[in-house]
């Protein structure tokens, strides 16, 4: 109660509504008609509920392997089964909500960049040890060998797709083994909420309208407050000549009582 009491909140309303909002730009740039942007929206929630991922996070991984899709000649049915993997990977690691959702935030920035090495292989090797080690797997080598060649620039895109789509069979079979914690179960309830608040915010316009309503407010801010300035004077004003009249009626009251 205590936690569905902190998420119907009108700021925790707006918060899940620009995040399904996000989802959505993020899903336009890498999708050509409405059929695909729904496509997309589906897959990745139904990617995130049956891992128990941050349904944000799983975008962001579906929108990496998306934007490169030409380069590694990959379809948006591929696009979403190479999302799953990871999402499966990452929750076999058996880390925190927290903590997998950096490692996806993390491998993202990886396939922006198109090489995992650095501070992202880093913290996949140390928050996502399952995704680690599908991608040792798929490459026919040791997660302790996976350093020294992302150190040689060798663990680009198109490794990274042939390697976990090597690994997919393991990875769905060890995924089968797994139950989801608490945290895990409360992250799917998060998705779920976003869905819910965002396709009702977007159906009735109420997100649209609110965001066209801040975005009018901070263009005519000035206007406002020099309005409202000048309505506080008179109010000011009116307050001061009020007390006034209510002073010098008491002592001219105190005068006669002195007088009598």
């Amino acid at each position: 109660v205590g936690y569905m009491g902190g998420l119907v909140t009108i700021g925790a309303a707006i918060s899940k509504m620009d995040t399904y909002t996000g989802l959505n730009n993020k899903l336009k740039l890498v999708t050509n008609s409405q059929v695909e942007l729904n496509q997309a929206l589906g897959d990745t929630f139904k990617i995130a509920q049956n891992t128990a991922q941050a349904w944000d996070s799983v975008a962001q991984i579906y929108q990496r392997f998306s934007d490169n899709s030409k380069r590694l000649n990959i379809t948006q049915a591929q696009t979403a089964a190479l999302t799953d993997t990871v999402a499966k990977s990452i929750a076999i690691s058996g880390g925190s909500a927290a903590s997998a959702e950096a490692a996806l935030i993390q491998f993202s920035q990886a396939l922006a960049s198109n090489v995992l090495r650095g501070e992202e292989l880093n913290s996949v090797m140390e928050q996502a040890p399952g995704l680690a080690k599908a991608i040792a797997q798929g490459m026919g080598i040791t997660v302790g060998q996976l350093r020294s060649v992302a150190a040689e620039g060798k663990i680009t895109g198109d490794v990274l797709v042939d390697a976990l789509t090597k690994a997919k069979i393991s990875v769905d079979d060890l995924f089968s083994k797994t139950d989801f914690t608490i945290s895990q179960s409360f992250t799917q309830l998060s998705n779920e909420v976003t869905k819910f608040v965002g396709e009702a915010g977007k159906g009735s316009g109420a997100a649209t309208a609110l965001g066209d309503s801040i975005g009018f407010l901070a263009k005519n801010l000035s206007t406002i407050a020099d309005i409202a300035i000048v309505g506080g004077v008179a109010m000011l004003t009116k307050t001061i000549l009020a007390q006034t009249v209510a002073i010098q009626g008491s002592i001219t009251a105190s005068v006669a009582r002195r007088a009598a």
